[in-house]
């Protein structure tokens, strides 16, 4: 089976798993959340890699969280938008990378709610069956987002160059949305592999720009614009 098939396949069965019997608790940080279903999709789908890729470790954000990037692995977030999923509101989606030979080589991002797949291989990003691209708007006129830990002061910056900022509260839709053209960048500001890797292989796969350090990971339609939030980053402190 083709990688990016089964990625595909894997998330809709997962998403199967979700009901109206949902159980809410805290987690860790202030205001973080975490359901029971964050817990058995992610039990579901290492599972299924176990079964089908037994040679390939898995980094994921409830049970292998402190696991690290492998020349073959699996990258799993099971709720990215946990928040947003345990009040209701319909922003999070399911996604999963693939790792090959230290390469991505396929993602997918799925939002029940949207039925919407986003997903990326060899070929290109694509929404459902349909090819994407990052779209052409410069960085004064674009929309962004920035998500992560202390947001507000890197978008204050961001603001004296353009002020068309959103929050969604989901990286995934955030990365997702520069793949198809609706946000011009994105900045996450976390370290969690599981939550920008898949986004960041579709923004790439789009013809986007995207950027790595610590603390740090960025993706955008151009050039310009990566290099405005890379120095807004490294300035503001």
């Amino acid at each position: 089976m083709k990688d990016i098939e089964f990625l595909k396949n894997v998330v809709l069965e997962a998403s199967k798993l979700i009901n109206e019997n949902k159980i809410v608790k805290n987690k860790g940080e202030y205001g973080d959340l975490v359901t029971n279903f964050d817990y058995e999709i992610e039990n579901f789908i290492i599972n299924k890699i176990k079964e089908n890729y037994p040679e390939f470790d898995i980094v994921s954000e409830e049970f292998n969280s402190n696991k690290e990037l492998t020349k073959n692995c699996f990258t799993i977030d099971p709720i990215d938008g946990t928040v947003n999923f345990a009040h209701n509101l319909p922003i999070w989606a399911i996604q999963i990378a693939c790792i090959r030979k230290s390469k991505t080589c396929a993602a997918v991002i799925y939002f029940p709610m949207f039925n919407q797949m986003f997903w990326a291989d060899e070929s290109g990003s694509y929404l459902n069956d349909k090819k994407i691209h990052v779209n052409n708007k410069s960085k004064e006129k674009c929309l962004y987002t920035v998500e992560g830990n202390a947001r507000m002061k890197y978008i204050m910056e961001m603001c004296k160059y353009n002020p068309n900022y959103r929050i969604f509260a989901c990286a995934a839709l955030n990365f997702a949305y520069v793949a198809c053209g609706i946000l011009g960048g994105t900045i996450f500001i976390h370290d969690t592999l599981w939550d920008y890797t898949p986004g960041q292989y579709l923004v790439k796969q789009a013809g986007g720009c995207i950027y790595n350090e610590k603390g740090c990971h960025i993706a955008t339609n151009n050039k310009d614009l990566a290099m405005l939030f890379k120095n807004i980053v490294k300035n503001t402190k």
